[in-house]
This record gives C-alpha cells, sequence and structure tokens, in this order.
C-alpha cells in the first residue's frame, strides 16, 4: 500500500507529481487533477475535495457525458479481461463484482445494456457505498425509470462520491 500523504506533503506536491498522484480520482478523466491542481494550496483535504466536486459540478452537460461514458461497465468485459484500472479493479472487487455466478453476472449484464441504451453512457454508482450486489440491481432498475437530464445529475453526484472515496485512500486524513 502507498503511503498516505499528509495535508504538508499534499501541498508540497509540484503540478506535475499532483497531476500524477490524482489522475484517476475522476474515471480516466486527468483534467479534473490539472484543473485542480492550480487550487492549490488547500486548507484540509475536505476542502481539496470540494474543488473536485465544484469542478465536476460546472462541467457542460457534454463534458458530463464523456466522462461517465469513461466508466466501465460493473462487471463487464473489462473485467474479465482484465483492463480496468486498478482503482475501478478494487472497488468492483469490494462489492465481489469479480465472483458473481454466471446468472448473476448475466442479469447485471443485461441491466447494463438497457441502461447504456436509454442514457447513452453505463451505469455509474459508487459500488462502495453501494456495498451488495443487490444494491447494485436495484439501483439500476430504479434508475432507468429516470429521465435523462435527472439521470445525468444522479450519476454525476455518484462520480463524486468515487472520486470523494478515492482521494481519501491516497490522503492521511486522520
Amino acid at each position: 500500500m502507498k503511503t498516505k500523504l499528509s495535508l504538508e506533503q499534499l501541498n508540497a506536491l509540484s503540478p506535475v507529481e499532483f497531476h500524477k498522484t490524482f489522475e484517476n480520482v475522476v474515471e480516466c478523466w486527468p483534467e479534473a487533477a490539472i484543473f485542480c491542481s492550480a487550487m492549490a494550496p488547500f486548507r484540509s483535504f475536505e476542502s481539496m475535495i470540494t474543488v473536485f466536486e465544484n469542478y465536476l459540478q460546472r462541467l457542460s452537460n457534454e463534458n458530463k457525458l464523456r466522462i461517465l461514458r469513461l466508466h466501465p461497465d460493473l462487471a463487464g468485459k473489462l473485467l474479465d479481461i482484465q483492463q480496468l484500472t486498478e482503482e475501478s479493479r478494487y472497488e468492483q472487487s469490494c462489492v465481489g463484482l469479480d465472483k458473481l455466478t454466471p446468472a448473476d453476472k448475466k442479469r447485471l449484464t443485461k441491466l447494463n445494456d438497457e441502461y447504456k441504451q436509454r442514457f447513452g453512457f453505463p451505469f455509474v454508482i459508487c459500488v462502495r457505498e453501494a456495498s451488495k450486489f443487490e444494491t447494485i440491481v436495484n439501483g439500476v432498475s430504479g434508475r432507468i425509470k429516470n429521465n435523462p437530464e435527472a439521470e445525468l445529475n444522479i450519476a454525476i453526484n455518484e462520480v463524486k462520491k468515487i472520486c470523494r472515496l478515492r482521494i481519501l485512500q491516497l490522503v492521511n486524513n486522520l
């Protein structure tokens, strides 16, 4: 496990070190770390998280959609061929998505496909907060009924939750 950064160490990072450290707190979107590094120094880890959350909130709907489309399907092909980012692999394994029965995998794949067909991006949920397979299935089943604008906002809020947890894994927030 990597050493967690103290607030002092975080604020001492060069822009390049900051970018490298936080480049995937928003899945496959290093632009977030590039933008947010310009807001350093941070008063606290919470203030840094707020900077990332505000960055995500202020993006155009087009860029929000781009971010959502970068997320992998839950228990999808990238998991099967071990091509997930380190962070996504960890998160999906935390809830057992790497050990689903064939029936559960088929069920989730069908729901993922229906969701993607409706909204144009994969179902995004903070799986570490969902914590159980049935919670995820219920989430996609319920959210597929949303209108596209509402779902875009819900999905971006899930990205914020994922981002928060990824940042907290990198810092010494004691």
